[in-house]
């Protein structure tokens, strides 16, 4: 049973593995009361990718040139975008339980608290100026260091962020995940090489996992306080999980789960019509697809790199779009009510965003 010590494990999986088996079976594991609030330091032994719990693989990367350069990828049980991570370059992921006070409980919160403690220990340790830049990004003169990702659910909080310590082959990286034009619109680097850095580049030095370790140490104290990290392993229990986990989250219907062609499966007929639209939140890139019938929205996707809590609230509001008027007005008093639930949070993301995406896609209706 779990204590009040907080466990750190130091390990190597490859990115996407990690995300679809490890990470989940860490966080059941905690949330059961199973094992200690966990810190887990996990360097990449493989070149990988994954997307987010709330997008469509056929939306977010090139799947043609996945398949003809057998790139490997999955959609994690996590929120945010596609994340590319290369062999040495790692992830610090926090399971912690939302009771310890330092702990925060909303996503509006833990972003800014997190990230600004992480920046600054980066900053205080290597010299170089890093800082939190809203919404989920730490930053070095406009170059994003490292992309993070976040889940608060069950009274936990996942923290998940990857660290880029090794530079990474963005020419490689701009092909498997086209940047899409809305997503960079307020950003000072459009291009991919730009826009990334990593720590060795910042930190003018050879990093490893020693290195890691120690900083991860402070990092967490200066976020949460904690000074203490007892060395652990996974326990018998998370490696159970870890195969389950695996088993569903390497499936054809768990990746393609927010796909058209899964979604709107033996639902269409002559007669309707079908739009896509784009809009970029402060939280992120929304995807709206609608699907009308006699004047109203038979079936809608929304699609996004944002971070939604809980995750399948995202679900909840495409229901909520289900015999909806297909009209703006309609549309954005539809979002406004459901964002005003007190059991949903979009951290980011206002109706505007969410009809601004909207409206595009009924500005873009063909025939089926």
């Amino acid at each position: 049973m779990a204590d009040g010590n907080w466990r750190l494990i130091v390990d190597e999986n490859s990115y996407a593995d990690f995300s679809v088996s490890v990470s989940p079976a860490v966080e059941k594991a905690v949330v059961k009361g199973e094992a200690p609030p966990t810190v887990y330091l996990n360097v990449f032994d493989t070149d990988s990718i994954t997307i987010g719990v709330n997008e469509d693989p056929v939306q977010a990367l090139d799947l043609e040139f996945c398949r003809e350069n057998n790139v490997s990828f999955r959609r994690r049980p996590n929120g945010g975008g596609p994340v590319y991570a290369g062999a040495g370059s790692a992830f610090l992921v926090f399971f912690l339980p939302t009771s310890h006070p330092e702990v925060p409980d909303t996503t509006t919160e833990a972003f800014p608290k997190v990230l600004t403690a992480f920046a600054e220990t980066l900053a205080e340790r290597y010299g170089f100026p890093a800082e939190y830049r809203p919404l989920n990004d730490v930053q070095v003169e406009g170059r994003k260091l490292v992309p993070t990702s976040l889940k608060i659910e069950d009274g936990v909080m996942t923290f998940r962020i990857v660290i880029n310590v090794k530079p990474i082959d963005t020419e490689l990286a701009g092909k498997i995940m086209p940047m899409a034009p809305e997503k960079v619109k307020d950003k000072e680097f459009k291009d991919m090489t730009s826009r990334f850095t990593c720590l060795e580049r910042e930190a003018g030095k050879p990093i490893d996992t020693a290195e890691l370790e120690a900083m991860v140490r402070e990092a967490t104290a200066h976020a949460f306080g904690e000074n203490n990290l007892t060395i652990g392993s996974v326990i018998e229990a998370e490696r159970g999980y870890a195969d389950d986990f695996r088993a569903e989250y390497e499936s054809e219907d768990w990746l393609f789960a927010k796909s058209e062609k899964t979604r709107f499966a033996g639902l269409l007929q002559d007669g309707d019509s079908i739009g896509r639209g784009r809009a970029k939140a402060v939280g992120g890139l929304i995807w709206a697809t609608l699907v009308l019938r006699d004047g109203k929205v038979l079936k809608a996707i929304i699609n996004g790199d944002w971070h939604p809590r809980p995750l399948n609230s995202v679900g909840w509001l495409e229901d909520s779009l289900t015999g909806c008027t297909a009209d703006t007005d309609s549309l954005h008093q539809c979002a406004a009510e459901f964002l005003a639930r007190d059991d949903v949070e979009f951290a980011g993301v206002t109706a505007d965003d969410l009809a601004a995406a909207m409206e595009i896609a009924l500005g873009d209706q063909s025939p089926v």
